[in-house]
């Protein structure tokens, strides 16, 4: 058997490693979808489950991702075992149906968010923790960085995005200092951004919450498009995945975690059902169909990393794993 779990520059510690993969029930012979390659860790634990007779796609926006999933799954590759695409997992759909894989796919995980990589990496410009371009790009070779959108947007148009990606309660507030700001210097490097808003927004020094977090963490979703993707990814599973398939999904914040809940939620039916007027004059058989079922949820509450894993891993504090079986 191959040893996929060899380590190179881009390092990524995937949360929740088997728990995600064993929701799905790989076996030989399934067809696996790893919407989040980033690291390959997910991809190297599904290439496992599903040889020698299965294949898994891995997707990722970013080109560093690919690059270096092509030296470390050389030989998978060249098999016909994994196919890799260059793209966001938001056009799954499409990019399965290129591959005449369209309604054949055992299992999709997305593990949704930043990788380790990318924290890390200070050229990337995701975190204030290593001084940095402010870029936030996972994909550098298109789009708007963080810098141009904070130079050019309107303090209105910040503000918004703070507030609606980050939940920042001072958004109003932060969008005008960044604006005060550029009047005098754009906002070049991730310390710069990160310093200003330290340095007029109260904080507690002792809080483990850096001030500007939220911003952050704003700056990076809107920049990415990132629940746009994941909305994409929510209604299309059901015409990518066989019928008895399973999705799961990994998110780190509660935006990205109601979106999910309310998707499966919906996808159960139940959610239709509750929304009708109790005096709407139907049928039960027309309620029924109606409010059809696609799917069920493996698990009524989402599963959490162990004690063990955030102590290893303090990232993965956050991260929450909910999976359907759809029908």
């Amino acid at each position: 058997m191959a040893n996929y779990f060899e380590s190179n520059r881009y390092q990524h510690v995937s949360v929740l490693f088997q728990e995600s993969v064993d929701v799905l029930g790989p076996k030989p012979g399934d067809i696996l979808v790893d919407c989040t390659l980033g690291g390959g860790g997910h991809t190297a634990l599904m290439l496992e489950r599903v040889a020698p007779t299965g294949r898994v796609v891995s997707f990722d926006r970013d080109m560093i991702a690919i690059e270096h999933a092509q030296n470390k799954f050389a030989k998978a590759i060249a098999s016909g075992q994994l196919t890799l695409v260059h793209a966001p997992f938001g056009e799954v759909s499409e990019q399965v149906q290129a591959l005449g894989l369209l309604g054949k796919i055992t299992g999709i995980l997305a593990d949704i968010g930043v990788s380790s990589h990318h924290l890390d990496e200070a050229s990337r410009g995701f975190s204030f923790m290593h001084d940095g371009p402010l870029d936030m790009r996972m994909d550098q070779s298109s789009g708007q960085s963080a810098s141009q959108f904070l130079a050019t947007a309107e303090e209105k148009e910040i503000a918004h995005v703070i507030w609606k990606f980050g939940e920042e309660p001072k958004s109003r507030f932060i969008a005008r200092l960044i604006c005060e700001m550029r009047q005098k210097k754009p906002l070049q490097t991730t310390k710069e951004l990160a310093d200003l808003i330290a340095s007029k927004v109260f904080w507690k020094e002792a809080s483990r919450k850096h001030p500007a977090t939220r911003t952050f963490q704003a700056l990076r979703i809107y920049v990415n498009d990132e629940l746009s993707q994941l909305e994409q990814l929510l209604r299309d599973a059901p015409q990518v995945i066989a019928p008895g398939g399973v999705l799961a999904i990994i998110s780190f914040h509660s935006l990205e975690d109601r979106l999910v809940k309310e998707a499966m939620h919906a996808l159960t039916g139940k959610t239709k059902r509750e929304s009708l007027p109790r005096d709407l004059p139907l049928t039960q058989d027309k309620i029924d169909e109606m409010t059809q079922s696609r799917g069920q949820i493996i698990k009524p509450f989402p599963m959490v990393p162990s004690d063990e894993e955030i102590k290893n891993n303090p990232r993965a504090r956050s991260a929450k794993l909910r999976a359907i079986r759809l029908q």
